[in-house]
């Protein structure tokens, strides 16, 4: 069927009024001070997204932010990593989604003259792991287009479409184009969809402009839940699928900064909405991925993928990719009467995986671990991953018991435990490959067996206070709020094999990092990764920085970061995502004769301190993810040497547990910072079930030091504590 495409101006239609409204059932009003991260998050990465977009989209506090009660995405015309522009592109999937219903946002368009191209649109909710257009789409509003640009109607033109598999299993899309009677970029408008299980219904300033017929057989993909999508891009590949048609950075002729303004976006009941929200969906307690014996909480259910509605189901799937056959001699499970058991021959990668067409929200977990019985006596390295909807995939190395993550290889069952956020490339809220094993080429024919597979929940974070916090340090008077062990707390680690140990000159103690890029490598990195992000939230004062030791006489550019979360950005077509991007994020340029707090490229050893105040406005100081990490994406460097690294000025949440020993009263004092909500409390008896008791009123700090009185009366056994109110 060929595609519909039509031009209306609207003085000559005859417009139908929008119906009575109806019950709000869910909306986004951007009233807060910050964009909520439990609604949105962010798609980053300057792959072209499908259609050849020129910028880098970001999850910067520069590219969107909330201002006057609207959301602003913001493109900029900058140098970022490559890219000549820098934007947002903002979704709310595994976090909210829809099934019928009435959408409708409150938007002003940025002038897109030329080549900026802005968009309200949703997705399929199983998307990614069903493809597109097989997922479906439906573009709300769109303008920017080549044609508004040939005709001189670039601010008025817009359009709105449907994309998704038809009869034959083709792409096929219906798309309307219409006028509108004034410029979109000079005011706020409403843009809203009428979505019912017969059709899609779509409206202009509360007039309908058209509708379509969802009832055919194949458009399965148009009954199932969709989520939202907000961006302002910058080009395209152009010819005859590109959009606007500018296609270089140098015809690029829009105003910057450009700004896309939503003030609300609201969801209405129409007799038949479904509203889907991630924090309903989250799973908790032990998970079962495969596994018959152990107590979990929940598991999966297999199904069969050849089943038509399977994709649209929520039912899992075990798919062997490569090299591996069902094993002529099965292994004795590990526990219960099932086993995964698979022959492998010599010479080929092999690989396998739990697929979720519908993902699995598992935001629980990212500071949980992987746990799985494994058999086999490969020597080979063996990598374990798991895949999300947004973000992309990620894996972990698994050696022999000589590693931290290893096991013998005797061929006998041993457990592996993995910690979950070492997966950095993850968004656990939607989790759709949950257990992926592959190894390359492997040595030797063998048998590798796979059992008891699940999903342990998060443990508590580390929330160090009250002093300094050592990351890589020998330093006594750098670590009194504790300290990162190496091999405990977590690891350090080089990415992709880009750097190469060399020859040591410590600036303090007995050991620094040196290193060197490794032969043929054009880009480097490495990091502190914990085993469990670390609560950072105590060093969010003006004291609070960033410390490290460090020195080179290199001339490329790299970059020192900070990282929260797991998200680092999508898989490109090419491979998976390996350069800055990151949800939570912050890359801090060092460039050759302009580098930052005092660096100096002298090959002589110098002191950094990075104030926290320029790092926060992008991190979540609760969840860091990463403690330090280093960058380089311009060439190879010849040396680098970095040492004495840690976090300094950390705020008190809590004093030391103080018996009272004065019959008339007892003073508690503490040093406060400004701003800071403190509760003085007192109990009798300190235990896992101690009940605390407030000791007057809440005191607000002000970088004094604070007293409480307590008058005890014939109390004289009271133990006190302070604490940090939210």
């Amino acid at each position: 069927m060929d595609i519909k495409v039509r031009i209306l101006c609207f003085a000559v239609l005859l417009l139908t009024s929008l119906p009575a409204r109806a019950t709000i059932v869910w909306s986004e009003e951007f009233d807060g001070p910050e964009i909520d991260t439990e609604t949105w998050i962010w798609d980053v990465g300057n792959w072209g997204f499908g259609n050849g977009q020129m910028e880098y989209n970001t999850a910067r506090s520069a590219n969107s932010f909330i201002e006057d009660g609207s959301l602003v995405i913001q493109a900029l015309r900058e140098d970022y990593f490559g890219s000549a522009f820098t934007s947002a592109r903002m979704l709310t999937q595994g976090r909210f989604a829809f099934r019928y219903g009435d959408i409708e946002a409150r938007i002003k368009m940025p002038n897109t003259a030329d080549g900026l191209w802005t968009a309200f649109w949703m997705l399929g909710n199983n998307f990614p792991g069903v493809p597109w257009p097989d997922a479906g789409e439906v573009d709300i509003i769109e303008i920017g287009s080549k044609s508004g640009i040939a005709e001189g109607m670039q601010q008025r033109r817009f359009n709105t479409a449907m994309h998704f598999s038809n009869a034959a299993g083709e792409k096929q899309s219906n798309v309307f184009w219409g006028d509108a009677p004034v410029d979109l970029t000079l005011d706020y408008h409403l843009y809203r969809l009428s979505w019912t299980p017969t059709e899609m219904t779509f409206y202009f300033d509360g007039q309908e402009i058209v509708s379509w017929d969802i009832t055919a057989d194949y458009m399965t993909e148009f009954h199932q839940p969709h989520f939202i999508v907000l961006n302002l891009a910058v080009g395209d590949w152009g010819g005859p699928d590109g959009y606007t048609d500018i296609t270089t950075p140098e015809a690029v002729t829009a105003t910057f900064p450009a700004q896309l303004k939503v003030d609300w976006i609201r969801v209405e009941d129409n007799g038949f909405t479904e509203v889907f929200l991630g924090e309903d969906a989250e799973e908790d307690g032990l998970f079962g991925v495969f596994t018959e014996t152990t107590p979990v909480d929940n598991a999966l259910v297999y199904g069969d993928p050849e089943d038509p509605a399977f994709d649209y189901g929520y039912e899992a799937a075990l798919f062997t990719w490569n090299n591996m056959v069902e094993a002529a001699v099965p292994a004795t499970p590990s526990e219960g009467t099932e086993v995964w058991s698979f022959d492998i021959a010599a010479g080929d990668w092999f690989g396998m995986g739990v697929f979720l067409p519908n993902f699995r929200n598992m935001r629980n977990y990212s500071d949980g671990f992987l746990h799985f019985d494994i058999k086999t006596t490969l020597t080979d390295d063996i990598r374990i991953g798991i895949k999300s909807s947004r973000g992309g995939e990620y894996w972990q190395i698994v050696g022999d018991e000589t590693d931290g993550l290893g096991f013998a290889r005797d061929g006998q069952w041993q457990t592996v435990s993995v910690p979950l956020n070492g997966y950095m490339n993850i968004d656990f809220h939607t989790i759709h490959q949950i257990f992926m094993i592959a190894a390359d080429p492997a040595s030797a024919s063998t048998t590798l067996s796979i059992d008891n597979v699940y999903w342990e929940p998060s443990v508590e974070r580390p929330r160090p206070s009250g002093g300094n916090l050592g990351v890589f340090t020998e330093t006594a008077a750098h670590m009194t709020a504790g300290e990162y062990e190496l091999g405990v707390d977590g690891e350090f680690f080089v990415w992709g094999d880009t750097l190469l140990p060399v020859a040591q000159t410590p600036f303090e103690g007995d050991e620094s990092l040196s290193l060197a890029s490794a032969p043929g490598m054009g880009w480097f990195g490495a990091a502190f990764t914990p085993a469990v992000k670390y609560n950072l939230e105590a060093f969010d004062n003006p004291n609070g920085k960033l410390n490290f030791a460090m020195r080179t006489s290199s001339q490329v550019k790299f970059y020192v970061g900070l990282k929260s979360g797991n998200v680092i950005g999508p898989d490109t077509p090419w491979g998976p995502n390996t350069g800055p991007s990151g949800v939570g994020q912050v890359w801090i340029p060092f460039t050759p004769g302009d580098d930052p707090y005092g660096f100096v490229r002298d090959g002589n050893w110098h002191a950094v301190e990075i104030p926290i105040s320029d790092i926060a406005s992008d991190i979540d100081l609760t969840q860091v993810s990463q403690l330090f990490q280093i960058l380089g994406v311009d060439g190879p460097i010849s040396g680098i040497e970095l040492d004495d690294i840690y976090y300094s000025g950390g705020r008190a949440f809590e004093t030391n547990l103080v018996a009272g020993i004065a019959e008339d009263g007892f003073g508690i004092s503490w040093p406060s910072t400004a701003g800071t909500s403190y509760q003085v409390e007192w109990t009798d008896s300190e235990s896992s079930h101690t009940e605390w008791t407030p000791v007057g009123p809440v005191v607000i700090g002000d970088w004094s030091i604070k007293t409480v009185f307590d008058p005890l009366g014939p109390y004289t056994d009271r133990i006190y504590r302070v604490i940090e109110l939210p």
